[in-house]
């Protein structure tokens, strides 16, 4: 089976007058230029573009595997490396996009050593949930270089399996939901049939995503071993019977007693005898399940508080089982009156390994001293910790990074409140792993892998902190991250390579409020020495300072650095080459010099040399425009009319609105190219040619 998608022209249509190249004797070693014998001078891959036809191998809604016809365009001639930069190579030339060793390019020699790039993903469902019910729902977010027809891959194929029985679910559509964030994120969901899998016993998650282009890839295969905070199978309680039993426990603080409190099945039962704490609770509830249901611990348990105010105190001696613990509101309205606190002093280690935080507030009372703690290290990441509905209440008092402190992995949900520097790392010792989804509030964290649907302060790639893994394959999708800070970034990936499974970055707004010193986006640049690969920068729009991306503007060997960047708008882009560092050997980025990979991208007021419009030989724009883009200068920037610029260049009050307004001079998302079905506002991205680059889509 096949099928043809135009790839790396402004306008598709423009195949009937294209040439089609001939003269290409082969591709190189790189995959992104060819062997062009006697090319002419300079190339016009808008008015009269030159097209190589490159079949694939990929896959359709329904799983199978395809042949996609995708269409490159001949760029520009490539130059030779500084001081020589003036001087154009005899017979090579850039192309519009990669071309990978599994490609065939009839008539052509390929000689490309680059594999496909793997798609990146995170799950928004947490670890060791519990199914109650006929059914499961999971949920995939999922990004992809190739992405098109309006979502990032073909299908995604969910496996479910209790060790012997398995089940399989098909997914093509993706589905998307406004979170409490005010954001919507698109992902794909499983809603997997319990029916013929064994009731009372973890079962595994597995998926298959299913690219347009490239490999199909599995999660047990391909992605980490479990259990880790990057993308690895999931486990769930398969409880679809109610076999696995309950134990409830009320705790209030006021008029509870642990002398007469009761713990049972029945929640009610429990409601009428509450404890007067959650240690006591606890320890009730293992107690009560060794008795019931043959299990010394606290799995299956949930304690309610009653609302009013709860200190903490230790209970790690209430053991965790297979699935956490669960402590949440009596009542899901009280959110703000259920009031969970730490003592005043530290308690360290006092939580078990596993416990679910729910429909409540963690409140700091005033010293620095350990809260939430499970004694995780790197060697047992097993140890994990939920919050689902929760406000993080700093209190007006200090920040602490051991406030929150060995957590192992930690699940954040629709987490919100002023919390700015309790999720930090603390003393350089991290021992949290965050996945965040639908969080928002004044806060960030330099320990978030994934986020999606988030509206937070800035994040970056995690790396080289003490127990702690390093972020492989992280997710940022359809986020709003807001740097205040003049200097610092809202995104920052340096300091350690970034391999195969990449660096995902989609449909998000990056908003610098505090000055324009630094930049907003700093993707492996400024000095940054490590290799870089499968990077993805698509739908995405920064304002308030500028992006700096894939630089090699420093050292002395050549470092390689690709990526893709689709569809988005910066207020200026830099990509810095050989020419800046006055090295020949500083070339291993020119992929991102010569835009390839790039298409319809928009740079409002050009690059930071000046605020140039025009690419050429060491301009940071690029060495050539990337197909479809749009640049602007300092003098005559694009127009966005913005509905409510809030950044450096805006209100500076942050928050702000990034609808292109009528009369935007921005890039369109050619036809059938549409990377998402919506945008973060919930609104669709029209996949006819009419989609505007950028996070936001018009009212």
């Amino acid at each position: 089976m096949s099928m043809m998608i135009g790839l790396g022209l402004t306008n598709p249509m423009a195949l009937r007058t294209a040439a089609v190249v001939q003269p290409v004797q082969a591709v190189n070693a790189d995959g992104w230029s060819v062997t062009y014998p006697t090319p002419p001078a300079t190339f016009n891959p808008v008015a009269a573009p030159q097209i190589l036809s490159v079949q694939r191998a990929g896959f359709n809604a329904a799983g199978a595997a395809v042949t996609v016809t995708d269409h490159l365009t001949l760029m520009a001639r490539v130059r030779q490396p500084y001081p020589a930069q003036a001087t154009l190579t005899a017979d090579r030339v850039a192309l519009s996009d990669f071309v990978y060793a599994g490609d065939v390019v009839p008539g052509v020699a390929n000689g490309s050593n680059l594999a496909y790039p793997q798609p990146i993903a995170c799950w928004l469902t947490p670890d060791l949930e519990r199914a109650r019910g006929a059914k499961f729902a999971a949920q995939l977010a999922v990004a992809h270089a190739y992405a098109r027809a309006g979502r990032p891959v073909a299908a995604v194929k969910f496996i479910a399996s209790d060790g012997v029985n398995t089940v399989t679910q098909m997914v093509s559509a993706m589905t998307s939901r406004q979170f409490t964030s005010g954001l919507y994120a698109p992902y794909f969901e499983a809603n997997i049939d319990l029916s013929t899998l064994t009731a009372g016993v973890i079962c595994t998650l597995d998926a298959v995503i299913y690219p347009w282009v490239g490999n199909a890839f599995q999660l047990s295969v391909d992605a980490g071993a479990y259990p880790t905070i990057n993308l690895s199978v999931l486990k769930f309680l398969n409880d679809r019977a109610g076999s696995y039993g309950d134990a409830f426990a009320y705790v209030n603080a006021t008029v509870g007693s642990n002398a007469t409190a009761v713990v049972s099945a029945a929640a009610a039962t429990a409601m009428a005898a509450p404890f007067a704490t959650i240690a006591a609770a606890a320890a009730a509830i293992k107690t009560f399940n060794a008795a019931h249901y043959g299990r010394s611990d606290t799995s299956g348990g949930t304690i309610r508080l009653v609302a009013g105010v709860h200190a903490h105190a230790n209970f790690s001696a209430a053991t965790s089982g297979a699935i956490p613990l669960v402590i949440e509101a009596a009542d899901v309205h009280a959110k703000a009156s259920t009031v969970y606190t730490d003592n005043g002093a530290n308690v360290s280690a006092g939580f078990p390994s596993k416990v679910k935080l729910k429909d409540l507030t963690l409140r700091k009372v005033g010293a620095s001293v350990i809260f939430l703690d499970n004694g995780a290290t790197i060697a047992t990441l097993d140890r994990m910790m939920v919050l689902q509905n929760v406000t993080v209440d700093r209190n007006g008092t200090s920040t602490f990074g051991a406030w929150i402190y060995r957590t192992g992995r930690m699940y954040l949900v629709e987490v919100d409140g002023a919390a700015d520097g309790l999720f930090s790392v603390y003393n350089g010792n991290a021992r949290k792993e965050i996945n965040a989804v639908g969080c928002s509030g004044a806060w960030g964290s330099t320990l978030i892998f994934n986020a999606v649907g988030c509206k937070l302060y800035s994040m970056q790639r995690v790396t080289g902190f003490a127990n702690v893994e390093v972020g492989v394959g992280q997710l940022v999708h359809h986020c709003m991250l807001t740097e205040t800070v003049d200097g610092h970034q809202a995104f920052l990936a340096s300091g350690l390579e970034i391999g195969a499974r990449g660096q995902g970055l989609v449909g998000c707004v990056l908003e610098q409020t505090g000055g324009a010193t630094g930049a907003v986006l700093r993707m492996q640049a400024d000095s940054d020495v490590f290799a870089a690969q499968n990077v993805l920068y698509i739908g995405v729009t920064a304002v308030g300072s500028r992006s700096n991306w894939l630089y090699q503007d420093s050292g002395s060997t050549t470092i390689t650095k690709r990526g893709f960047r689709r569809f988005s708008v910066d207020l200026q882009h830099n990509t810095k080459t050989d020419v800046f560092g006055a090295n020949s050997n500083l070339v291993g980025n020119w992929p991102a010099a010569y835009n390839v990979g790039n298409q319809s991208n928009a740079a409002v007021q050009g690059s930071s040399d000046g605020g140039v419009a025009v690419p050429g030989a060491g301009v940071w724009l690029g060495e050539v425009a990337g197909l479809g883009d749009a640049y602007g200068s300092a003098t005559a920037p694009l127009v966005t009319a913005w509905a409510n610029d809030q950044s450096f260049a805006g209100g500076r009050a942050g928050g702000g609105d990034y609808t292109p307004g009528a009369g935007n001079t921005l890039p369109r998302v050619p036809a059938g190219m549409a990377p998402y079905p919506v945008d973060m506002m919930g609104r669709a991205v029209r996949n006819d040619g009419r989609a505007v680059a950028g996070a936001v889509q018009p009212a």
